[in-house]
């Protein structure tokens, strides 16, 4: 029987749904890409926004009426948040919740009454890196966010399975392995913490590099720079969702730092790695954000080379105490602050990307672009299109000197 996956939402997710396709696969299902015939299609869903979740479950219905033959399968955060009542409007045929998530194949070959091989799963190369479930889970419960409600508490996956799963993406041929999870800071096994695992898995032979997804501040980010600067497998590229420069509005959140703190763990980490990427999340307009916190939040932009901002517009989300919050902001504030921000923020990535100019540069080569140029991202993602590789360099890793600077592109030969 084939399968199609619609994925919403986080890497995350995308790396649980790598999971999922290998395993059916295993198990004797045939793949197919999603909006081809299929016997069954799998929706794993988000609900962090309400948009994400009204995203997903417009298109469930859509597909439900086009494919009426078709089975719906739905896991992922939309089956803990939205209403027992909306999910039976949907006409999906199987929920399968966060506990029963690991016994998805098995549900769904039951369902539809198919013997499952017994093969191991072995790691498709779906995409150019390979993504490396280590936890879930998060107990930080922010005020605006429903994940802990629908992720559930911490849960880490054990230390040696992690090695294990790694080891595999890289007998699959996959050169860059990027480490996700709901809250990675949280992982621990055995005694042993997140940096613990990262020094384990930047050791294991024939990794390409390792990259890491965002860490939450206040934890153990000083310690994974330490180990950054003294691993070259590991890219010198380290993402924190700050939320907000402004103190008052960080206590409204009920996040763990403050700006001071902040400031001073982002000055250590710029000394030990001068030329490091810094990648932030950061919410405009949150209720109480009056114009002198928004340009606080501004402010501390500025301070810093940050290359990658992520940018939202807060968005009331039901079942968290922001949602009740009073100081609403009006949406078109909202909007406009997030496309100052985000201005800012690609300014700051030109400005970054100038550091490399004639500097050599590694690059994984993703695809080739119709000029035949190789086209792919650095260790500190920044895009490069780069000429004279050759096309069995494809998913590999190669290292070019940027002869040239567009926005934040870099430009170059290998035979330069």
């Amino acid at each position: 029987m084939t399968v199609a996956f619609k994925t919403f939402g986080c890497r995350l997710n995308r790396a649980e749904t790598a999971q999922f396709e290998a395993a059916f696969v295993a198990a004797g299902f045939e793949r197919v890409p999603f909006g081809s015939p299929a016997d069954i299609v799998i929706f794993h869903t988000c609900a962090v926004t309400q948009s994400a979740e009204n995203e997903g479950l417009k298109l469930i219905r859509a597909i439900r009426k086009k494919e009426p033959d078709t089975l719906l399968v739905l896991t992922g955060c939309a089956v803990e948040a939205v209403r027992p009542e909306t999910l039976n409007e949907l006409g999906v045929d199987l929920l399968v919740t966060r506990e029963k998530k690991n016994e998805l194949v098995s549900l769904v070959a039951q369902h539809v009454g198919q013997a499952m091989c017994s093969a191991p799963p072995v790691p498709l190369h779906t995409t150019k890196r390979a993504s490396l479930k280590i936890q879930d889970g998060c107990d930080f419960f922010c005020s605006y966010c429903i994940v802990p409600h629908t992720r559930g508490l911490p849960r880490s996956r054990p230390f040696e399975t992690c090695l294990q799963d790694a080891q595999a993406f890289i007998g699959a041929g996959f050169h860059e392995i990027v480490v996700t999870g709901c809250n990675i800071a949280c992982y621990a096994d055995g005694g042993r913490n997140v940096v613990d695992l990262l020094a384990a898995l930047s050791a294991l032979p024939g990794l390409g590099r390792l990259r890491l997804g965002s860490i939450e501040p206040g934890t153990v980010e000083s310690d994974v720079v330490a180990l950054m600067a003294q691993t070259p497998t590991i890219c010198h590229f380290l993402h924190l969702p700050l939320q907000s420069g402004d103190n008052g509005i960080l206590s409204r959140m009920g996040r763990r730092y403050t700006v001071e703190e902040i400031t001073a763990t982002l000055c250590r980490a710029l000394e030990q790695i001068p030329d490091l990427a810094l990648g932030a999340d950061f919410i405009c307009g949150f209720p109480g954000e009056t114009d002198e916190a928004f340009e606080r939040t501004v402010q501390l932009v500025k301070a810093f080379p940050f290359s990658k901002l992520h940018v939202f517009s807060y968005s009331e989300r039901q079942g968290t105490p922001a949602c009740d919050f009073s100081g609403k902001i009006r949406i078109p504030e909202r909007r406009e602050r997030t496309r100052h921000l985000i201005a800012l923020g690609e300014t700051k990535r030109a400005i970054f990307a100038q550091r490399f100019l004639n500097k050599p540069v590694e690059f994984l080569v993703e695809y080739f672009n119709r000029e035949g140029q190789a086209c792919g991202w650095s260790g500190e993602y920044l895009h490069c299109l780069v000429d004279g590789v050759s096309r069995d360099h494809h998913c590999k890793l190669c290292t070019f000197y940027p002869r040239q600077i567009q926005g934040n592109t870099l430009y170059g030969s290998i035979a330069g």
